[in-house]
């Protein structure tokens, strides 16, 4: 039977006893009921209730509301404090976070009336956890740290121990690196003392974890190999395979593969026995990330589709979300650029939702030690507002009204400063967005670019060289042949091999423009809107002011490509008569502006009717820093201002 009152839930691993040893302990303590008094049943049933809370969420609650009604019924108020403390643990198993802090609270108000003290710590201590996976930093730290003023005074080691890791995970939380290193060290004395092998484990691993926010790898490596030994020695699997893991993850960042696979492979053995999906979805996700390094790309995508596969049906969003941004970075690397950008979308996408999710869910303040004057307060107020007799500071009326006036004012800060810090957040965040979306389109523009040089080069030094070799095999032949009479039907087919020729020159002129290479973005203009305007009944002006230098390739092929599209659209399209074309600079601006008495459009920026070619007109634009501008309506004609820095 478990000892009342000293219950702690630890915020690192937890140790879970066996399926048979339990099944033995609730059979024996169900076969006592009957035989045993009230008082005694009422410990009984409270046992129970704590025994199938990993086992049966519904049968905890059955056998705890039991032992509830049984302690109010022969006023054991000591049984009802552990009726509602045992069934708090049920509902933070479920995630009813808030009905388990009315359970604690209501067990709070009994033990501070019984002055049980181990109790009462107990309670703050699942108190802050509560708070802690709801996001409130500041009030889990608050009840963890009076939680430790209490062991302290009991000088409970053991509990001590949990107390500083438990604070030391916070403070790890709130960015407090150098805190949270500073109490795991605490912790860690008190378990090596008290010889708790399994507490001393987690220290290690919790500090390894540390140690690698603080780029300290080879410190890091260290712990997680300590934590390992001490795992494998209480024969805890699955502390063992989130140890290798670990490993295997640093010896991937350092390109060690070779040493990080068996690692990768005992794991994983280890977590399917287990049947935990996620921590399979996760050693997967390594696996697939150390066939990247090593250039395995389908062993490398297929792994990440397994990965995929799994966190869709658990719902586990971390995992999914690396698996997109994984894949994408293997299609790229096998330069499948459609795949991969598909894949980085997904990764946007559920990046955004989550980070939305958290900044919702979190309210992170700084600036919270244990030490510091206000934090004494804050635990003075709390203190104060609980009640508790044994614990509250004998302070005079006028200095309980300083302390709430300080308070006040503290909070007053901590808000502005709170809501002043999330929007310089979220501007960061836009930023980051901003970014990402103009490198993503200069890169789907890039390939493009290198994709028609590409095709290009190889119409005109391979189509275009073996038509010109045709040609002069083919009038040799002719000469030779003397072939007067079928002269006309040959000269027909001389002429289709001129007419493929010119084509093919054409269409390679068009994806790699010779003009704009070599003589720059005037006469490559020129030269286009001559080509396109040839056999077009349409009245054509190019005019240029201010431009006497070249401009870099990227700006002048944005331009360029841009013309292209909009000359295109007038002609499939307009329906115009007369086309203007204005080509200048301005001091650091280059404008080009296209005018034509077409039909016009409706127009709206954004929006998908708008039309592929014009979402290409816009994503070009960006890609250099340009901006576009649409003026139109129905019959009034088209106006386009392109603006870029240069």
């Amino acid at each position: 039977m478990r000892l009342y009152h000293a219950f702690i839930l630890p915020l690192t691993l937890t140790i879970m006893l066996s399926s048979k040893m339990l099944a033995s302990n609730i059979d024996s303590l169900e076969a006592s009921l009957p035989r045993v008094s009230d008082s005694l049943k009422v410990k009984i049933l409270c046992d129970l209730c704590w025994e199938y809370r990993s086992l049966s969420a519904e049968k905890a609650l059955a056998y705890g509301n039991k032992a509830l009604q049984l302690s109010k019924k022969i006023d054991d108020k000591s049984g009802i404090a552990q009726s509602y403390n045992d069934m708090g643990i049920v509902y933070i198993g479920t995630g009813l976070y808030d009905t388990a802090l009315e359970y604690f609270n209501r067990s709070m108000d009994l033990r501070v009336q019984l002055k049980d003290s181990t109790g009462i710590a107990s309670l703050y201590n699942k108190i802050g956890i509560i708070f802690q996976k709801q996001g409130d930093l500041k009030k889990a730290l608050q009840n963890q740290l009076l939680a430790l003023d209490i062991y302290k005074k009991l000088k409970a080691e053991l509990w001590i121990g949990y107390s500083l890791n438990n604070i030391a995970i916070i403070n790890q939380n709130l960015g407090n690196l150098n805190a949270s290193l500073d109490y795991h060290k605490k912790a860690l004395e008190y378990r090596i003392k008290m010889k708790d092998k399994y507490g001393e484990a987690g220290s290690y691993g919790n500090m390894a974890n540390l140690y690698l926010k603080l780029n300290d790898t080879l410190k890091a490596m260290e712990y997680y190999q300590r934590a390992l030994k001490l795992f494998r020695k209480i024969d805890d699997k699955e502390a063992i395979s989130t140890m290798l893991n670990n490993l295997a993850n640093i010896y991937i960042f350092q390109q060690k593969v070779n040493m990080a696979l068996p690692l990768l492979k005992e794991s994983l053995e280890l977590r399917i026995k287990a049947g935990d999906q996620k921590a399979i979805a996760s050693t997967l996700l390594r696996y697939g990330e150390a066939y990247l390094v090593t250039g395995e790309y389908n062993k490398a995508i297929e792994t990440f589709y397994q990965t995929l596969y799994i966190s869709k049906n658990i719902k586990v969003l971390e995992e999914e979300m690396y698996a997109y941004l994984n894949l994408g970075k293997a299609y790229k690397a096998k330069s499948l650029y459609d795949s991969a950008y598909k894949y980085n979308q997904l990764y946007v996408s559920l990046k955004d939702s989550v980070y939305s999710n958290r900044l919702k869910e979190q309210i992170v303040e700084m600036q919270t030690k244990y030490e510091s004057k206000e934090m004494k307060h804050s635990i003075d107020l709390l203190k104060s507002e609980k009640n508790l007799a044994e614990i509250r500071l004998k302070q005079k009326h006028n200095e309980n009204l300083i302390l709430i006036l300080v308070i006040f004012l503290i909070l007053i800060s901590s808000v502005f400063v709170f809501y002043r810090h999330k929007t310089k957040q979220k501007l960061e965040i836009d930023a980051a967005k901003l970014k990402y979306n103009e490198q993503k389109i200069s890169a789907v523009i890039k390939g493009q670019e290198e994709e028609r040089h590409k095709i290009a080069r190889e119409l005109h030094d391979g189509i275009g060289q073996k038509l010109a070799s045709i040609k002069l095999a083919w009038s040799k032949l002719i000469s030779d042949l003397n072939l007067e009479i079928k002269q006309g039907e040959l000269n027909i087919v001389t002429s289709l091999i001129d007419q493929t020729a010119r084509e093919v020159r054409t269409i390679s002129h068009q994806m790699l423009p010779n003009e704009l290479e070599k003589f720059g973005l005037i006469a490559a203009v020129e030269s286009l809107v001559e080509s396109v305007f040839k056999n077009q009944n349409i009245k054509v002006s190019v005019d240029t002011y201010g431009i006497s230098n070249r401009f870099p390739a990227e700006v002048e092929l944005t331009v360029y490509r841009i013309l292209q599209e909009l000359l295109s659209n007038i002609i499939k399209h307009s329906g115009a008569k007369k086309v203007k074309i204005d080509l200048l600079q301005k001091i650091s601006r280059l404008y080009l502006i296209v005018e034509d008495d077409g039909v016009g459009f409706h127009f709206k920026s954004n929006n998908p009717t708008s039309g592929i070619g014009l979402f290409n007109i816009e994503s070009r634009a960006k890609s250099v820093n340009g901006s576009v501008n649409f003026d139109t309506a129905i019959d009034k004609g088209t106006t386009v201002l392109i603006s870029i820095p240069v």
